[in-house]
C-alpha cells in the first residue's frame, strides 16, 4: 500500500486547496470532511480501504492546509471549490463520500454534477439546508437571521 501524502492545488479561484491522496488502482473515491475537522480525519479509512482505490480527502476552504481568502456563504461555495478541484486533478468519474457538513456538501455537488458521481456515500450527514444561524435580539433571546 502506497504512503498518504499531503499535498495542495491552486484552484482558478485562487484559493489553495489542500489533499491527501493515496495511491490506488483504477477506481476512485473522493472523501470530504466534517465540519472542524479536517483531511487528516480519513486516515485510518485512507489506510484501510482496498488498494483497487486510489484516494483523495480534500481539506475544505478554511480547514487543514486550505486557504480561506474568500468568504462561505453556504454550502454552494464548498461545492464550487470541491469542483475546482476535480477538474483540476482530471477526475470526471468517482465515488463521493461525505462526513458531516462533508455530507452536505457531497448531496449538493451530486445533484449538481451526476454524471461524475459514481456512487454517493454519506455518513451522519447535515441537510443540504446548511446550518441554521441565529442572531440575538433586543431581548437577549435568538432571533433567524431572516427576522
Amino acid at each position: 500500500m502506497s504512503d498518504i501524502q499531503l499535498k495542495s492545488v491552486l484552484l482558478s479561484n485562487q484559493e489553495t486547496m489542500g489533499y491527501r491522496e493515496r495511491e490506488g488502482g483504477d477506481e476512485v473515491i473522493l472523501l470530504v470532511h466534517g465540519n472542524m475537522t479536517s483531511s487528516k480525519h480519513w486516515d485510518v479509512v485512507m489506510e484501510n480501504l482496498d488498494s483497487r482505490f486510489k484516494v483523495y480527502a480534500v481539506d475544505m476552504r478554511g480547514f487543514g492546509i486550505s486557504t480561506y481568502h474568500n468568504r462561505i456563504r453556504d454550502l454552494a461555495d464548498f461545492t464550487a471549490d470541491l469542483k475546482l478541484f476535480t477538474d483540476a486533478m482530471g477526475l470526471t468519474s468517482f465515488h463521493l463520500a461525505g462526513w458531516s457538513t462533508g455530507g452536505g456538501v457531497c448531496m449538493q455537488y451530486a445533484a449538481d454534477y451526476p454524471e461524475q458521481v459514481k456512487k454517493l456515500i454519506l455518513m451522519a450527514s447535515m441537510s443540504t439546508r446548511g446550518y441554521p444561524y441565529y442572531k440575538f435580539g433586543a431581548t437577549g433571546c435568538p432571533t433567524s437571521v431572516e427576522d
